[in-house]
């Protein structure tokens, strides 16, 4: 499994934790999700449903859940995504 203090720290790194200017307030909007999507991902693998190679698209599809250009949801012990601009994509389908 992955350590979920690592993950954190790691997702400091990236922007998607941030603090107050005193430092007393915390802003993690999205990383719980996120770790919550990886640990699902490592789950999959080590039970054969997911491939290692198929683990760059799942980072993939966290980076950019991160970045606020998706969202994901599990439901039902699959992982959905939808695009959150959805309207300057209307000719196209999907993100």
């Amino acid at each position: 499994m992955i350590s979920r203090e690592v993950f954190l720290d790691h997702l400091i790194d990236t922007k998607a934790i941030s603090y107050s200017d005193d430092e007393s307030v915390v802003f993690a909007e999205k990383a719980f999700f996120a770790f919550r999507v990886a640990e699902w991902t490592f789950s999959k693998v080590a039970a054969g449903e997911l491939e290692v190679d198929s683990l760059d698209l799942y980072w993939g599809l966290l980076s950019e859940y991160l970045s606020g250009e998706i969202d994901l949801k599990l439901e039902n012990d699959v992982l959905y995504s939808e695009c959150t601009h959805e309207e300057e994509y209307e000719d196209e389908e999907g993100c």
